[in-house]
């Protein structure tokens, strides 16, 4: 396997490390000539990395060989023109240029060293496999082992030699060795500088700290252990991610939302100013910390809830998340087939279909793990900008690949095509494309047009060759899961006119019918998520999804019907509705005594309770949906009680009490009666293009129709946005 998709940026910091590790070292004259030789150092520059499995028999020390070992063999270069640079350079005479070129090389390498880590960890999460322990050549290993890379990677065939003494040309190239293990959950990727003998070298560092993790289920069952090195300057957070261990961070790691929760069982981490902000002096003392704020400084052992992916309930799906669907067609593989995808911010879903007979056999759902870089939109654009589009866009493309293996058994199954609902950030962190536009005014996005490519552009080159389209957006904030909901709901062919709302992490809206559609975003945050909501969770089995209140407590309704272990967003719809009515909060918000300090309980035991600061954000986020619809409508020259019908789309609509909805002034009560819960429409537009002849000409029809109204400069958005921010819903 040949990998070439590096990042490398040249450090003046990293280079004079090299050197001598003194800053004063890269002053005045020698700045200068670095800054002049960085153009043609990004010239010669061609880094590649050379990957294959193969056994170690005759290559390892006698107590690191064992029968049936298997290890991956891994060869980096920066190529032949960089690597030879500074021995051109001292036969020309100019010893400064020399040294700033080799060190320049060697600063390259461990880049590419550093860039590796994940897709080799990804790699082996695919395989089911671990990796117990690196070597490297010759304190771990003989020299020989480097001749075995060379054949096993394949990078003899790409180019490379080796000499006589083992030697690699080109010179500034690596051989890292890591013994693989059935044990998928061992991480042991770092090179230990401990017991490397170059004491000389620049970049040493100490023994790594090692993490050890034990996942437990949500009856404090232990599930997994997992063991593996902690990076340099890595939270614990940072770590698990890129074990694959998905911790829900819907802040991004911030700190901000507390809601990466570990308890410390030995070692130590330090206590930060966030930790103080979450928990307790009692919580502190048996070890909680937020994994986004804890850095290891040496071994440690922590304890955390893993949240499954296969217990992550979708409101409107066949399935659960990460399950397939029982119903099968003995006639399957007889006709061709599709894939409809809509990736949400929150949640991906997967359809497979038989292109002839429109048969839909199967269905995959999972959470969108960018998730653990940020709830909302906003959040994976600021990650994008501070590194981490590369990481989001393996996220998004494993969960992808993942699916498609799901939904084809394992590949036995050809796909035909594949059509991509999702909103614009979405797309831009799928494709790659830079998102630093979409965050600032005035939004602008790459690329709102209709893609066509094919699955191995996108997924890689060991996915199945087929065409992949993706649907166009309209702008930053409206993008093609809004047009892919519009095409499935037959918008552009109506009469009358119709609303689209869409209430999912974002708050999405259209207005209109086949001569004009009219649509909004409204910055409504993740709170419909269960997310900024103290005790939030996503729809997992036992989340409070339903309450009534008989007088005297809350009746709740749970996901599963099992013991409530959390709020979700139509739960906490329904709970601020019934405390409304029964006078537990004022309409301006605001909650009566006692509960104004320590929280309105919902269950028995008073562990899951509403919080003041979660109903402004229940505030906060209704008003802005309100009153964008309003604009919307006004902006269209109707009132609600002129509409059609109001679609509401997206797994919370699903389940969504519109009468307590616009009983808090979410939506308008002329909604009752004529709402109709329209499910996954980006998905079903997705269905239909894959269906439909002269799909991609109508879904650019709609596209090229629709008209955004920009709210944050719409001043009867304005003036709406302080009148719903009361509760109930004002009487004509």
């Amino acid at each position: 396997m040949r990998y070439t998709d590096f990042h490398i940026s040249i450090s003046a910091e990293e280079v004079c490390r090299l050197l001598d590790g003194h800053k004063s070292t890269l002053g005045g004259e020698l700045a200068e000539e670095l800054e002049e030789m960085l153009p043609e150092a990004f010239e010669r520059l061609e880094p590649e990395a050379f990957l294959g499995v193969g056994d170690t028999e005759g290559v390892l020390y006698e107590e690191e060989a064992e029968e049936g070992q298997e290890a991956l063999y891994v060869i980096t270069t920066v190529g032949e023109a960089l690597s030879g640079w500074s021995g051109e350079l001292f036969r020309e005479g100019d010893c400064v240029k020399a040294m700033l070129a080799d060190a320049i090389a060697d600063h390259c390498l461990f880049q590419m060293d550093r860039q590796l880590r994940e897709p080799v960890l990804g790699l082996c999460r695919q395989q089911g496999l671990g990796i117990r322990r690196r070597l490297e050549a010759p304190q771990d290993a003989p020299m020989e082992i480097q001749k075995k890379a060379l054949q096993v990677s394949g990078a003899g065939e790409g180019g490379m030699e080796i000499t006589e003494g083992l030697m690699y040309r080109p010179v500034k190239s690596a051989c890292q060795v890591f013994l693989l293990t059935r044990d998928r959950d061992q991480f042991f990727w770092e090179h230990d500088c401990s017991g490397c003998p170059d004491t000389s070298c620049r970049m040493r560092k100490g023994r790594p700290p090692v993490l050890e993790v034990e996942t437990v289920d949500r009856d404090g069952l232990k599930r997994r252990r997992i063991r593996g090195h902690v990076q340099a300057g890595q939270s614990i957070l940072e770590t698990l991610r890129a074990w694959g261990i998905y911790l829900d961070a819907p802040c991004g790691g911030r700190g901000t939302c507390g809601k990466c929760r570990i308890r410390l069982v030995k070692g130590e981490l330090a206590v930060t100013e966030a930790d103080r902000s979450h928990f307790s002096e009692e919580e502190l003392e048996r070890g909680v910390r937020l994994a986004c704020r804890a850095h290891p400084a040496g071994d440690c052992v922590i304890r955390l809830k893993e949240a499954r992916e296969d217990a992550f309930y979708i409101p409107g799906s066949r399935e659960k998340a990460g399950e397939e669907s029982l119903e099968r067609k003995s006639a399957e593989k007889a006709g061709r087939k599709g894939v409809a995808v809509d990736i949400g911010t929150t949640t991906v879903a997967m359809e497979l279909a038989d292109l002839e007979t429109g048969e839909r056999p199967r269905i995959y759902t999972s959470l969108n793990t960018q998730r653990q870089y940020g709830a909302d939109v906003i959040s994976r654009i600021q990650a994008a900008d501070e590194g981490k589009a590369k990481e989001m866009q393996d996220c998004i493309r494993d969960v992808l690949r993942e699916g498609l293996a799901r939904l084809t058994d394992g590949g036995k199954e050809h796909i035909d095509r594949m059509v991509i609902g999702a909103n614009t950030t979405m797309v831009h962190l799928l494709m790659g494309y830079p998102c630093h536009s979409l965050g600032v005014y005035p939004f602008m996005p790459c690329s709102t047009e209709r893609i066509d490519t094919d699955g191995q552009a996108l997924l890689g080159e060991a996915a199945e060759d087929f065409d992949v389209s993706v649907f166009p957006g309209v702008s930053a904030y409206i993008g093609g899961d809004i047009t892919a909901g519009l095409y499935a709901l037959d918008f552009h062919r109506k009469e009358e006119v119709s609303v689209l709302v869409d209430l999912g992490t974002n708050g999405e809206m259209a207005v209109g019918n086949k001569d004009r559609i009219l649509a909004a975003s409204a910055a409504a945050g993740p709170a419909f998520e269960g997310d900024n909501i103290i005790c939030g969770t996503g729809s997992i089995p036992g989340a409070i999804c339903g309450a009534r209140w008989n007088g005297q407590q809350m009746e709740l309704q749970t996901i599963g019907g099992g013991a409530p272990v959390g709020i979700c967003g139509t739960g906490i719809i329904e709970a601020v509705y019934e405390m409304m009515e029964a006078g537990i909060l004022d309409e301006t918000g605001r909650l009566e005594e006692p509960w104004d300090e320590e929280g309105f309980p919902l269950d028995g035991e008073g562990k899951i309770r509403i919080f003041q600061k979660d109903i402004r954000e229940i505030q906060l986020a209704k008003a802005a949906v309100r009153a964008g619809l309003e604009t919307l409508l006004a902006a269209c020259g109707v009132e609600a009680r002129d509409v059609d019908t109001f679609y509401i789309a997206g797994g919370f609509g699903c389940q969504l009490d519109i009468e307590k909805a616009a009983g808090i002034g979410l939506l308008p009560q002329d909604c009752v009666g004529k709402a109709r819960p329209a499910g996954n429409t980006s998905l079903e537009g997705a269905l239909r293009y894959l269906r439909e002849a002269g799909g991609g000409a109508a879904v650019d029809e709609i596209a090229g129709k629709v008209r955004e109204i920009s709210l944050s400069t719409d001043r009867n958005f304005q003036q709406l946005y302080m009148e719903y921010m009361y509760f109930g819903e004002d009487e004509e």
